[in-house]
């Protein structure tokens, strides 16, 4: 689960909603399978315009922060062995059964979007929720560390049970990945998994030309191992190549993350200077 402020909003709609006009810069998804992409529940216009809908119907006492959260975002899915036992059918199944138990909790009218990417290595369900309860604004209220382990029980026994999958462990001290640890993880076992079917490619030739007829002419043999040495400086080049591509890509991500942090702390400390001296501040400009 992921927090969003206003400003972060419309660049997660951006990612989830994909239109015609989208630029993929995740390497894990195919655009050529985008169009595979479906609604759950379908946003009734951007989602800022919808959050503001469901604010002004709110009676608030004091104006907003400019760090509150105005959305949670929650990914649902899970592995590719799991997907791959189900029919078509079966998959849509779990994501409404997923999608029944938020609306049930939380309010299907506080739903922004639900929607499902085929186009990545799994599907999974990108589900957008407005964190309003008890009449007003609160993501804290509804998602501390307790109510979200608890919310893990609750999505076992409901939906998680009957889908034979099985419950993280409770109380565990793991560290738990955002988005973008997320997908650099899944770059690199994606990456580590091509390179193991490579070498399990490269392992069948050798074992097949082990079978093949010894050539007796010392010609033909200097032939051979030249042809072997070739092939095998080729194999390690390509190697060497995947392992290079998944590291520059973990890197690229880490990268963009430390300038996200950079921007949104120099964000929260002009935000705070325009709170505190609002009158030298419209002087200073």
């Amino acid at each position: 689960m992921e927090k969003y402020t206003r400003q972060k909003v419309s660049p997660v709609e951006k990612e989830n909603e994909r239109d015609e006009n989208y630029e993929a810069t995740n390497p894990q998804i195919d655009s050529s399978r985008t169009n595979q992409n479906y609604h759950l529940k379908n946003p009734l216009g951007s989602y800022i315009e919808m959050i503001n809908e469901r604010l002004s119907k709110l009676t608030l006492k004091r104006k907003l922060r400019s760090d509150a959260v105005y959305m949670d975002s929650f990914v649902l899915g899970s592995d590719r062995e799991f997907f791959g036992c189900l029919t078509e059918g079966q998959q849509k199944e779990f994501f409404w059964d997923c999608l029944d138990f938020f609306s049930e909790k939380y309010g299907y009218e506080n739903i922004l979007s639900a929607v499902v990417h085929k186009d990545e290595t799994t599907p999974h369900l990108h589900l957008n929720i407005v964190p309003i309860v008890n009449g007003k604004l609160c993501s804290k209220d509804l998602f501390d560390r307790q109510k979200l382990s608890q919310l893990q029980t609750e999505f076992y026994e409901k939906v998680g049970k009957k889908w034979g999958l099985q419950r993280g462990k409770e109380g565990s001290t793991a560290k738990h990945l955002n988005t973008a640890e997320f997908k650099a993880k899944k770059i690199i076992e994606g990456a580590e998994q091509q390179a193991q079917e490579f070498l399990d490619g490269v392992h069948e030739e050798v074992e097949t030309a082990k079978n093949q007829p010894v050539p007796k002419k010392k010609k033909e043999v200097a032939e051979e191992i030249t042809s072997l040495r070739k092939d095998n400086a080729a194999y390690k080049q390509q190697l060497e190549i995947k392992n290079r591509d998944s590291k520059d890509l973990f890197n690229l991500v880490q990268e963009q993350e430390r300038k996200l942090r950079t921007s949104e702390k120099a964000y929260r400390m002009v935000t705070d200077i325009i709170e505190t001296y609002p009158d030298e501040f419209e002087t200073l400009l």
